[in-house]
């Protein structure tokens, strides 16, 4: 992950291991799966808001307030997700399994969604809301890992039936109790008022994504949507 101007050294980004569909996995490896999720998520917004914040390496000052930076996802499995830093803000970066996109046109989920089809002003443009997706990329989902309720850090809660028992996956804030699909679309009867916001980014290389802006020109780098 590096600024414009040059590389640095940064911090390793956070990384949560892949969770599977259950019918895909060993008994044993799916309890531990969802045991870990559940702990990591538990302490999602502490943990990370002491690494990506209050850590912050003083030599990333520029970086912290709006440079862009760059993310490799090479070394990404399907399924899993890590956090960056941007702007302050935690960021997701998520390699989606074909099975989480289908989950996004599902008629029993569209219909609990608030804003399903990505209307509000929480990405920089229609490009970003690109059908269900929400992202450039359908395997690739970056978002601002923040809830539009009051903030906080929601889990990664990708094992569906955990959270409800029509949970089909997602992401789901356990302060308040928010909840959001696959691509951060807030579902009915969350406090959340809102979908969780796209930055503005582009792809610098099929492996290299750059958060910030929406091309080499800069534009959109100061773009905000209505609730971060």
């Amino acid at each position: 992950m590096t600024n414009d101007a040059n590389s640095s050294e940064n911090m390793e980004p956070v990384v949560m291991e892949s969770i599977r569909p259950i019918a895909e996995m060993k008994p044993d490896r799916r309890n531990f799966l969802i045991s870990a999720a559940g702990v990591l998520g538990a302490g999602a917004v502490g943990l990370f808001a002491d690494i990506l914040i209050d850590n912050m390496n003083p030599g990333k000052a520029v970086e912290a307030l709006g440079a862009p930076i760059d993310v490799d996802v090479s070394k990404l499995e399907p399924g899993q997700l890590i956090m960056v830093e941007w702007k302050k803000k935690p960021v997701w970066v998520l390699m989606r399994e074909e099975w989480m996109l289908k989950t996004l046109v599902e008629p029993s989920l569209v219909k609990r969604l608030k804003d399903p089809k990505s209307l509000q002003n929480q990405q920089p443009t229609k490009a970003y809301a690109n059908g269900y997706y929400r992202a450039l990329r359908p395997d690739i989902f970056i978002a601002v890992a923040l809830c539009t309720h009051m903030q906080c850090i929601p889990d990664y809660r990708p094992a569906p039936h955990t959270v409800t028992p029509w949970w089909p996956g997602g992401f789901h804030c356990a302060c308040h109790g928010s909840m959001y699909d696959f691509s951060a679309r807030v579902l009915e009867g969350s406090p959340a008022p809102l979908n969780i916001p796209i930055p503005p980014y582009y792809w610098l290389t099929k492996s290299k994504v750059r958060i910030g802006e929406t091309d080499k020109a800069g534009t959109f780098k100061n773009w905000t949507p209505d609730i971060w």
